[in-house]
């Protein structure tokens, strides 16, 4: 449906009721039908279903003109508010206590988990690794909430693509956009709603703006698989892993990182911890690091195609990017040329993120 702008509501009133004939082609007997109908409040819910079957949806200045009303005062006249009155086309979800669902939500079908679950809790670590929180005015002063996952775009675009944006359309069914800024290998996956903004600060307690004081939700540290399961979202966002198969990774995230530690320690996963003034660092060896890669069921390719390259060739190829160990375990291209690709990069001493999948 046609965006409404707001210079149409300064319009002469015989300019008003032009429009939904003239810009919006909805058919004239149809209008004149709406418009003869005596009674008020049945002619503007008539006007409302006839543009919802048309579009699907509802603006209240469209059914105030199709009606043959100057403006949407007529809809809160009869309805008290004009959520009310959209309300008997579009129903609002069922929703959680204390969570605010824009118009924009309500259209789209945008729902909130009721429960804590383990697709719930590594999206969560998703969040902590590589998430954040905004609120922000646009141009016009308006209030925009948003959600959006960083990632490495050479090595971490089909991780996005993929999976957390499966996983997010499952857990909010929410689509997600993706923005690449190719001279920076950089990207965003995108999610914009402010039920799931209200949702991630005010439930799961995780911030607006600044991570520093970022923590696990108690929903998931007294659940040992849902604590397992954020671990895998923060090691698959924030960490790598190493030529020689270990999990290396730094978090500034202190009080997370500690949590991370007390997660890995409970479940015997052998690492070292290091803290320092503003950040912490893990090391977690090969042989444990395959136990959270394989049997804890990390997403990343990123990271899992080095261990299934490993178990396959027994060869770890360094300088290599997501797609080209991908390729070769696919067949799409061998191991010689993989080799030779990865000997020449060493040779140009550049960093891996320099190289673009192929």
């Amino acid at each position: 449906m046609r965006k409404i702008p707001k210079k149409w509501r300064e319009l002469p009133i015989k300019e008003k009721l032009l429009i939904p004939e003239k810009v919006f082609n909805i058919d004239k007997k149809e209008i004149e039908r709406i418009r003869k109908i005596e009674n008020p409040k049945k002619r503007l819910i008539a006007s409302g279903k006839a543009q919802f079957d048309l579009f699907g949806e509802v603006h209240s200045y469209l059914t105030s003109w199709l009606a043959g009303y100057a403006s949407d005062i007529t809809i809160r006249h009869y309805f008290i508010s004009t959520e009310n009155f959209r309300q008997l086309f579009i129903k609002s979800p069922k929703k959680t206590k204390g969570i605010i669902y824009s118009w924009s939500d309500i259209k789209r079908g945008i729902k909130i988990p009721m429960s804590m679950s383990s697709e719930l809790a590594e999206e969560t670590g998703i969040h902590i690794g590589d998430g954040h929180l905004f609120i922000r005015k646009d141009k016009k002063g308006y209030l925009n909430y948003g959600y959006s996952i960083t990632g490495d775009l050479a090595n971490e675009l089909s991780y996005h693509k993929d999976y957390v944006a499966k996983l997010m359309k499952k857990l909010y069914n929410i689509n997600a956009s993706f923005l690449e800024r190719r001279n920076k290998n950089s990207m965003e996956s995108k999610y914009f709603s402010k039920a799931i903004v209200e949702f991630k600060n005010k439930i799961l307690r995780l911030p607006k703006g600044s991570k520093k004081d970022i923590s696990i939700p108690l929903q998931i540290l007294t659940n040992n698989q849902y604590a397992k399961k954020c671990v895998v979202g923060i090691i698959d966002t924030d960490f790598n892993v190493t030529c020689s198969l270990a999990i290396s990774g730094k978090m500034h995230t202190l009080i997370a990182a500690e949590q991370v530690h007390d997660i890995l320690e409970k479940n015997n996963i052998k690492h070292i911890y290091r803290k320092y003034e503003d950040y912490s660092r893990f090391y977690i060896p090969k042989r444990f690091a395959k136990i959270v890669v394989e049997k804890w069921r990390m997403h990343n390719k990123k990271h899992i195609s080095k261990f299934e390259v490993f178990n396959k060739f027994r060869k770890f190829i360094p300088f290599t990017t997501t797609n080209e160990r991908v390729g070769l375990l696919e067949g799409s291209i061998n191991l010689d040329e993989l080799e030779i690709i990865s000997k020449k990069r060493a040779l140009e001493k550049k960093p891996i993120s320099t190289y673009k999948d192929v």
